[in-house]
């Protein structure tokens, strides 16, 4: 199952922040072994897509450092990031003279959240995408068990 990125409210950040959780929780309970994952690169079809895979998987192209990664940030939207004294980060104060711009600066940071979410849910979709193929693949090459052998 994959999550659909052609809904009627593409542009909600509501909308777009469910989409990332659902991919991200999909890959989590789809991926059993994790480090299967190291030894796994994007088939060929995926990487012909209009959004190459190499974009959404980073310069290394390592679909396991990408799952840690995904998982993190599913987990900092879910409870907030940690600072290494393991308290969460808190609003930031805002001076009065930043008042007005802020419908600005929430539209714009509204935009950018959306395209990046968009983008880590697809990284989501890949990965999971090629897990499933790679444990498909190992599941046709392992001998069915017959129960024709007479001794």
């Amino acid at each position: 199952m994959e999550v659909s990125e052609c809904s009627p409210q593409r542009h909600s950040l509501l909308d777009a922040i469910h989409r990332f959780n659902t991919a991200t929780t999909i890959m989590d309970e789809t991926i059993m072994v994790p480090s299967m994952l190291q030894d796994i690169t994007p088939a060929k079809e995926e990487q012909e897509e209009p959004m190459k895979s190499k974009d959404l998987l980073g310069k290394n192209h390592n679909l396991y450092d990408s799952y840690l990664l995904l998982k993190s940030l599913r987990n900092d939207m879910k409870w907030g990031v940690q600072h290494e004294n393991g308290k969460t980060e808190g609003p930031c104060p805002v001076a009065e003279e930043e008042t007005g711009d802020l419908v600005d600066q929430f539209q714009h940071h509204l935009r950018g959240l959306l395209s990046v979410l968009t983008k880590l849910t697809k990284k989501a979709n890949l990965l999971t995408n090629c897990y499933k193929k790679e444990v498909e693949i190992g599941n046709s090459n392992a001998r069915p068990f017959s129960s024709n052998h007479y001794y």
